[in-house]
């Protein structure tokens, strides 16, 4: 052997094994993936105590004393990866999923994911009347069900409108919403009513005004 060469042995580290895609259908206690002082989704980062209980990152920024608020032993909180891990590997569908939507997001998600959710039900306001379904869906209800007139409002400029009693449609071309005005007889002259049916949104998209002149 030559006394120049290393008798150390390079091993190279095996290839990193890919994640598995297998995935169990499993029943789990809601509480489990909640946490125990806001009682909020449990969302990474996660910490845990000496024991192993688990908080949410802002309840553990609230701890006044080193105590956990479970078992009252004085700890450190630390990262807990094992539990951001399982909470990451719950996947369930959308609340809406019987109304068409097909989305499957993290629990911890779910709630964001359904305020926005394009295929929240929209109900139906006449009396006795107990549908809901998407816009599209409910839109169809209403000239069909109710015999609602129908109005196609254009792209842009000014359109004239010559309402019936009770509810009419008024149908964007550009936008997935549609208008319900409703227009009721009283003593003195009718009252006309202005609802945007869309789903949920965060911020408004219409405002309205009233312009009292006469023709």
């Amino acid at each position: 052997m030559d006394g120049s060469s290393s008798s150390k042995r390079t091993v190279e580290a095996p290839p990193e094994v890919e994640r598995s895609t297998k995935r169990l259908n499993v029943s789990i206690g809601v509480e489990t993936l909640d946490c125990p002082i806001c009682f909020e989704p449990l969302r990474p980062p996660i910490f845990q105590c000496s024991i192993g209980h688990c908080i949410c990152s802002s309840c553990r920024g609230k701890q006044i004393n080193k105590k956990c608020h479970l078992c009252s032993v004085e700890t450190s909180f630390k990262r807990c990866f094992g539990m951001e891990h399982v909470v990451q590997s719950v996947i369930v569908p959308c609340y809406n999923a019987e109304y068409g939507c097909t989305e499957k997001v993290t629990y911890y998600q779910k709630e964001e994911h359904e305020k926005a959710c394009q295929n929240a039900p929209c109900f139906c306001p006449e009396s006795d009347c107990g549908f809901a379904g998407p816009i599209q869906v409910l839109l169809d209800h209403f000239t069909t069900k109710h015999k609602c007139p129908l109005t196609v409002l254009p792209d842009s400029g000014t359109t004239s409108l010559r309402l019936q009693m009770g509810l009419n449609v008024l149908q964007c071309t550009e936008t997935s919403c549609f208008f319900l005005l409703g227009m009721a007889l009283e003593p003195f002259g009718h009252a006309i009513s202005v609802v945007c049916v869309q789903p949920n949104v965060i911020e408004p998209k219409f405002s309205c005004t009233n312009d009292n002149r006469l023709l």
